[in-house]
């Protein structure tokens, strides 16, 4: 049997996602990971639900959300 690792162990959980290039951080549900990156559905916002596929090198890094990421989603979007 496979072992499964982060960021496998982490799939159908909502995560803080941050792409290449850019500061801000996105609330997503990872859906599938893979050797060529990784499927998330948004979490919010006028594409909530919408399904995205990016590239290992659109990633800058992501991880489980901490109740401050939580506040200050919900302070951004009222």
């Amino acid at each position: 049997m496979k072992e499964e690792r982060i960021p496998q162990t982490w799939v159908g959980q909502d995560l803080i996602l941050c792409r290449s290039g850019t500061e801000n951080w996105e609330l997503v549900t990872l859906r599938e990971v893979n050797e060529l990156g990784l499927a998330y559905a948004y979490k919010a916002g006028e594409v909530e639900g919408q399904l995205v596929f990016v590239p290992w090198s659109s990633v800058s890094w992501m991880r489980p959300p901490i109740p401050e990421d939580l506040e200050a989603l919900e302070a951004e979007t009222g």
